[in-house]
């Protein structure tokens, strides 16, 4: 499975990107930031804008040495054309494209290539196993229940208005953006020397008055307990760095959900919970001969089978300094999804030393913690640009629940926050 270049008629197509919602209504500048990161490196991006009826712009990356700029991109092309949840698979002369398209969405690994045919049908029959598609494409000799063979020539109906933009401007662009910076530096450098030099004074100022402000809170906690025989307390413990990061427990759970059934002939797939530590899925029984799922433990009347899977120990994330509860309370208002946060009690304080019989009244930590709820049709789907940036957030669990053929994912945890 790669990214790669497909043939419609007389047309290649560019296949095979990785899509994200954008975070605002600058897309191209926002696709350029994430392609720029270290840990993508994308050579190209194509751009999808939002609309007025809710849908949020999206792009996708590409760094795949087929892929030209210019070239149109197969699977946005298809998703203008073809409005609302799909998923399809498309048979070209070099490989198998499926995409998969939720709420008029890409979803982020919905756009793939595939060599191999048998694969390409499992990872279709999966994204139809999770619910929430309202039609299938697919080859008739496939043998898909209720899917479409419909040519995707027809479906994309010669569109090509999408297509691959570079993310690095050209050897001349830089030439000549080079000679004028280095003339605007020299015009500006006596100017920029007097601010650079400014900005350094008053950044010398801050760090002494943070000095003097924390050597005078250290005092006030501690002179009055050493006049008055009180006890010197501990500082708080800081539990959420020495758990992993929430997007960490969510890719953990998406890994080992791929190593998980999708489809039992004669089984339900009734629920799937996941903490970062184990997944766990329940089946239910339907009908028609079967043997139970693999790796499942069937209870006694036959009725539900259970999988588990262990994950691997994840990371502890380090040191995180906390935001302002306005800033996570603006976060949350901003996503498009159903979910709940509230206020929690404060952690139990540190116990006394042993044998310590006098008065023990440790100051509330600097922190407070709130519980949330975030329920999506799919994962990750929005949850990265929730999440990324924002500090002090623990997935307590993940869970699948299914209402007839529609699944949705609900994130549950908690995010601590500066006390205020």
């Amino acid at each position: 499975m790669a990214g790669g270049v497909v043939t419609v008629g007389k047309r290649q197509y560019a296949c095979g990107l990785y899509w994200e919602n954008s975070p605002s209504g600058r897309v191209s500048q926002a696709a350029k930031e994430a392609a720029r990161q270290p840990s993508v490196m994308a050579r190209f991006y194509a751009a999808r804008a939002g609309k007025k009826t809710g849908r949020v712009p999206q792009f996708g990356l590409s760094n795949d040495e087929a892929h030209k700029a210019g070239m149109p991109v197969l699977s946005a092309c298809l998703a203008n054309k073809q409005p609302g949840s799909w998923a399809g698979a498309f048979r070209f002369r070099e490989g198998i494209a499926i995409v998969v398209v939720r709420d008029d969405l890409i979803v982020p690994d919905g756009d793939l290539f595939f060599t191999d045919e048998t694969e390409a049908r499992d990872r279709l029959l999966q994204e139809m196993a999770l619910g929430g598609i309202q039609k299938v494409y697919a080859p008739e000799t496939w043998g898909i229940s209720g899917a479409d063979s419909m040519p995707v020539s027809l479906l994309l109906n010669d569109s090509t208005e999408i297509r691959l933009r570079p993310v690095a401007m050209s050897q001349k662009t830089v030439a000549v953006l080079g000679g004028m910076g280095f003339l605007l530096l020299l015009l500006l450098g006596a100017g920029w020397y007097i601010q650079e030099k400014e900005s350094e004074r008053k950044a010398a100022e801050l760090r002494a008055k943070e000095a003097i402000e924390r050597a005078r809170m250290e005092a006030a906690d501690y002179m009055p307990g050493l006049a008055q025989g009180e006890p010197k307390y501990p500082p708080p413990v800081r539990k959420w760095e020495d758990k992993p990061t929430a997007l960490d427990v969510i890719q953990s759970c998406l890994d080992a959900l791929t190593r998980a059934p999708a489809v039992v002939a004669g089984w339900r797939l009734e629920r799937v919970t996941c903490d970062g530590a184990s997944l766990n899925q329940l089946w239910v029984r339907t009908s028609g001969f079967s043997s139970p799922p693999p790796g499942s433990v069937v209870n006694e009347m036959g009725s539900t089978a259970s999988v588990n899977i262990t994950l691997p120990e994840l990371g502890k994330r380090g040191h995180e300094d906390l935001k302002d509860p306005e800033e996570i309370t603006k976060r949350f208002l901003a996503q498009n999804w159903p979910g709940s946060i509230n206020r929690m009690q404060d952690d139990p304080p540190p116990p006394p030393p042993p044998e310590y019989k006098g008065p023990w009244n440790p100051p509330p930590p600097p922190w407070v913690k709130r519980s949330f709820t975030l329920s999506v049709p799919q994962l990750p789907w929005t949850l990265p640009t929730y999440f990324s940036g924002l500090p002090g957030i623990v997935i307590g669990s993940l869970s699948l629940q299914f209402s007839g053929t529609m699944g949705t994912w609900t994130a549950e945890g908690v995010i601590y926050e500066n006390r205020r």
